[in-house]
């Protein structure tokens, strides 16, 4: 507000009609008048444009109040041209304590430090001057209004930003999801026809070698229609097989370690009760066996620390593939700690675990916020 432009305008107004009253219609000469008028303008831009904080405006405004009434007696002029650039300063503060006790200090002055002893014209400068600070007033909240509306429209806009990119990895985690859980279903039901199905067709292969065999003792018409069936069920086993290798998804295994880390949160949900949200972004490489096995302890481990120690309701856990490292991380909404310390089994085996894949643990905690644990495991170059 007091750098506005209008503000500004009015402002260098006032300050040249005062320099006009006291030099070319008051004839000061003096150095002292000189000095003044250039420590008032000083004075005055210091507040516009370099004191920041509100103190230091308070204690500039108090200052040139305590200076005003003694140049206006030595020096002449109207006191309200003086006072106009404090008025501007004062509605910027935002101490309202301040702003209303500075502001009748103002008012007062403009009434009793006045040469004018025409008592209308006293009046008439003190309804102008409340007038002036009335609309000020009105100026100091309509752009109140408007920077809050600033600040709420860029919140909006940092906070859509936000929307859309989490939107974004919660599509990319649950394409993921979607896509480890169909190659998981693949899984099933290729070992589900290789077991049912297979092992019918293995038994009737094997009943009908039988009844071949016994047909050829007995010189039985049997043996021929045995044999065809024999042979065509073979050929349909081979179909099978070839079907089931053809389901069977090649990327399953690569996302065993995945799906296992998975599957302990779920059973972990299942039995405590604790909500356990899982997100996976899915990535071109896979954890080796050894990775694979250590991170499905630490979630063990971390999961139970959430229920145990910090009474979690629900815990968050992503798993993120970049090209050179797999992040995992766990978020909790537990009671937390305002003071972390490793010297119990569970997190001492939470780092001993990370640091034999070569990982890296940050753990933080405040209390009433929960508990966050991320692990980060380089890619193992293939051998």
């Amino acid at each position: 507000m007091k750098r506005s432009r209008d503000l500004l305008l009015i402002r260098y107004i006032t300050i040249f009609i005062l320099m006009f009253q006291l030099f070319i219609k008051g004839e000061n000469r003096s150095i002292i008048c000189l000095v003044f008028i250039l420590m008032f303008i000083i004075n005055n831009h210091l507040r516009m444009f370099y004191l920041e904080k509100e103190y230091s405006v308070i204690i500039s405004i108090i200052v040139e109040l305590l200076v005003i009434p003694i140049a206006q007696m030595k020096f002449g002029g109207i006191i309200a041209f003086y006072l106009v650039g404090v008025s501007i300063d004062l509605f910027t503060l935002k101490n309202k304590v301040f702003k209303y006790i500075l502001g009748t200090i103002v008012l007062l002055m403009e009434i009793l430090i006045n040469d004018n002893k025409n008592i209308e014209q006293i009046i008439i400068y003190f309804i102008l001057f409340s007038t002036f600070l009335i609309l000020l007033n009105y100026i100091s909240k309509i752009y109140s209004t408007k920077i809050e509306a600033q600040h709420l429209y860029d919140k909006l806009r940092v906070s859509e930003e936000k929307l859309i990119k989490a939107n974004n990895e919660l599509e990319a985690c649950v394409y993921s999801i979607e896509e480890l859980t169909l190659l998981k279903e693949r899984n099933r039901i290729s070992r589900e026809i290789h077991d049912s199905v297979g092992h019918a067709l293995s038994t009737a292969m094997i009943q009908l070698s039988a009844m071949e065999a016994v047909s050829q003792k007995e010189n039985s018409k049997v043996k021929d229609m045995a044999k065809n069936l024999r042979l065509f069920i073979n050929e349909s086993f081979k179909d099978v097989k070839r079907a089931v290798n053809e389901l069977k998804p090649d990327e399953y295994d690569d996302y065993q370690g995945i799906l296992r880390i998975k599957e302990v949160c779920n059973n972990f949900e299942k039995m405590s009760g604790v909500q356990v949200k899982t997100f996976i972004s899915k990535g071109d490489w896979n954890l080796s066996t050894k990775q694979a096995n250590h991170l499905y302890r630490v979630t063990q481990e971390v999961l139970s620390n959430s229920l145990r120690h910090g009474k979690a309701k629900m815990v968050k856990v992503i798993m993120n593939f970049t090209k050179d490292e797999f992040i995992i991380s766990f978020k909790d909404n537990g009671i937390g700690t305002s003071k972390i310390e490793e010297s119990g089994v569970g997190l001492k085996s939470i780092r001993e675990r990370a640091e034999e894949i070569e990982g890296v643990v940050d753990i933080k905690s405040s209390y009433g916020n929960g508990f966050f644990v991320k692990i980060t495991v380089p890619r193992e170059e293939e051998r």
